[in-house]
């Protein structure tokens, strides 16, 4: 039997890595973050001084020498080790994010991520989130979802994120990034972000994260 396959896409702030977290715990299933792939390649390779827009060459190479790792606990908290070394709050930062969305732009890079992404397919599923999952990288999937939220209650859980993890930053330019972010996502010419067709639209605004696993949790009870 096939490994079966839930992906939970979206724009920043949504709440999608944690709710991908809580039903892949919930169903034993493997996770992805797509997102920490793409900020862990760009910070690796800025660290080594390579052109994001620029060295195809250098960066299929770093992708082939990078192991990913995805660790989390009870608490619903994730660790990403490069090479075993740990980037987890390295790779959280604004600039960062900006560099990830550099290799997002890059048709060849993301070709070459699609492959690493779908490396993770092991049984007895996979619960992958991120911007294209549902639409390119996993398109067979056996149920999608599509979160979204207001731009200022995504601003707002960014805020405290980074808040916890020490990191200084103020709402206003917050919600100026994440608008930014929103139009590169959604107006590239290379998976743009959108709902896949199939998939099941969730507004998280006024839910807590318990709230909205609760609700994909039954849908997901019926579908799997």
């Amino acid at each position: 039997m096939n490994p079966k396959i839930i992906t939970i896409d979206g724009p920043s702030g949504v709440g999608k890595g944690t709710i991908a977290l809580m039903v892949a715990d919930y169903l034993g299933y493997n996770y992805l973050d797509s997102g920490s792939l793409y900020r862990s390649l760009a910070l690796a390779l800025s660290e080594k001084k390579i052109d994001l827009t620029k060295d195809i060459d250098d960066i299929e190479k770093n992708i082939n020498e990078l192991e990913i790792d995805f660790k989390y606990d009870k608490n619903g908290k994730t660790s990403i080790f490069v090479n075993k070394i740990e980037f987890t709050k390295k790779i959280r930062t604004e600039k960062v994010a900006k560099m990830a969305s550099q290799i997002a732009k890059n048709a060849k890079a993301r070709k070459m991520l699609e492959v690493v992404q779908r490396r993770y397919i092991k049984a007895p599923g996979l619960v992958a989130d991120g911007r294209d999952m549902g639409t390119k990288v996993f398109n067979e999937a056996n149920i999608k979802f599509f979160l979204t939220a207001s731009v200022e209650k995504r601003a707002e859980r960014r805020l405290n994120q980074l808040k916890d993890q020490g990191i200084s930053a103020n709402l206003p330019n917050l919600i100026h990034e994440l608008l930014l972010r929103d139009k590169a996502d959604t107006e590239r010419t290379i998976s743009p972000l959108v709902p896949a067709n199939d998939a099941i639209l969730v507004d998280t605004s006024e839910f807590s994260a318990a709230e909205v696993f609760n609700k994909i949790k039954e849908l997901v009870d019926k579908n799997i």
